[in-house]
C-alpha cells in the first residue's frame, strides 16, 4: 500500500537553476512528514528541468513543463490540479523552508482541525557584505480573528507561509486576473471558507537578492484596486459604504501616485449601494500627498538598506 502524502509543496520556477536546489533540499530534508514536491517550470532555458530530474530522481518529485511562459499564478494552479497531499503549501524557487517545520505545522492543523494555517516567516535581505534577517511573528503582523476583520487589511500573509487542507478546497484556484495581491486574495478566501489559525512557527525564509524587484509599485497599486473591487460587496455589508469610500479614496491615491490615472474608472462603484465616486475622488485628492510621501520614504529606506548591505 502506498503511504499517504502528508503535504504537497508547489514550486513555480523560471531560470532559477542556481537557487532552486536550495529550495528543494529544504523540502526533502524535512523529517517526520511524507512530502510530494511539484515543480512547475515556466519555460526555463537554463537546463533546470533535466538537472533537477536527475538530481532528485529518488524523491517524490513531479515536474510539469509549460510550453510557454504564463506566470507564477498559472504555474501554481497547474500544481494544485495534480497535488495529492492531505495539505498544500507553496514555495518560491529562491526561498526555502526552515528545518523541522513542515511536520510541526501539519500536526497543528490535524490536532486543531484547521482548514488553513498562517505561519510566521523570516525576511532575508541578501547583501554583498552581510545579510539582514527580520523575523515576522504574530506580534509584528496582522492576525485577523474572522473574515470581517481580515477585510480591514488585505495584507495578511505571503503565499509560502500559508498551508491549507486540500480536500475542502479541491476547486480552489488563484485568481489569474489579478496583477498583484494573489497572496492577499488567497488569504481572504481561506479565512472566509473554513477554520483557520495563526502561529509563530518561523516556517520559511523570503529571500530578497540585490536589485531584485518582487513587485513594482505600479503593480502593487493596481492589484490593491482590483482587490477592493472584488471584495466591495462584502466590505459594504460588513463595514458600510463610508468605509468603502475611504478605502476607494486610498486606492485612487495609490493609482495616481504611480501615474495610473487611466485606471481611475476601474474603481467606479459597481452597484448603487457601493458608495459615491465623487466622495472617493475627493478623498483620493486628500490622501495623495501622504501616499507620495510614504512611497518616497519607502524607496529611500530600501536604497539605504541596499547600500549598507
Amino acid at each position: 500500500m502506498t503511504a499517504m502524502i502528508d503535504i504537497s509543496v508547489i514550486i513555480p520556477t523560471f531560470n532559477r537553476i542556481g537557487c532552486l536546489p536550495d529550495a528543494l533540499d529544504s523540502v526533502f530534508s524535512q523529517p517526520g512528514v511524507r512530502v510530494e514536491c511539484i515543480v512547475v517550470d515556466d519555460g526555463s532555458s537554463d537546463g533546470t528541468v533535466p538537472y533537477i530530474r536527475e538530481r532528485y530522481k529518488e524523491r517524490d518529485l513531479i515536474v510539469i513543463e509549460k510550453p510557454s511562459r504564463s506566470g507564477p499564478q498559472v504555474s501554481r494552479n497547474l500544481g494544485m490540479e495534480v497535488a495529492s497531499g492531505e495539505f498544500v503549501t507553496f514555495l518560491d524557487s529562491d526561498d526555502y523552508f526552515e528545518p523541522n517545520t513542515l511536520a510541526e505545522r501539519v500536526l497543528r492543523c490535524r490536532e486543531q482541525g484547521l482548514d488553513a494555517l498562517f505561519s510566521g516567516y523570516r525576511v532575508q535581505f541578501v547583501g554583498n557584505q552581510w545579510d539582514l534577517v527580520k523575523n515576522i511573528d504574530r506580534s509584528s503582523r496582522i492576525c485577523p480573528v474572522d473574515y470581517s476583520t481580515a477585510l480591514l487589511d488585505f495584507k495578511i500573509a505571503p503565499t509560502s507561509s500559508i498551508m491549507f487542507r486540500r480536500e475542502p478546497h479541491a476547486a480552489l484556484k488563484l485568481d489569474e486576473s489579478l496583477v498583484s495581491g494573489h497572496d492577499d486574495d488567497l488569504s481572504l478566501r481561506l479565512i472566509r471558507a473554513g477554520r483557520f489559525a495563526f502561529d509563530d512557527t518561523l516556517a520559511m525564509a523570503l529571500v530578497h537578492h540585490p536589485g531584485e524587484h518582487v513587485a513594482t509599485p505600479r503593480n502593487l497599486m493596481i492589484g490593491d484596486a482590483q482587490l477592493l473591487q472584488k471584495y466591495a460587496t462584502d466590505l459594504v455589508r460588513l463595514h458600510g459604504c463610508g468605509y468603502l469610500n475611504r478605502r476607494r479614496g486610498q486606492a485612487l491615491a495609490g493609482l495616481w501616485s504611480v501615474g495610473q490615472f487611466k485606471r481611475t474608472a476601474q474603481l467606479c462603484p459597481a452597484a448603487a449601494d457601493h458608495g459615491s465616486m465623487a466622495v472617493a475622488l475627493a478623498l483620493g485628492v486628500l490622501y495623495l500627498p501622504r501616499r507620495w510621501w510614504g512611497s518616497l520614504r519607502k524607496r529611500v529606506m530600501m536604497r539605504v538598506v541596499r547600500v549598507v548591505l
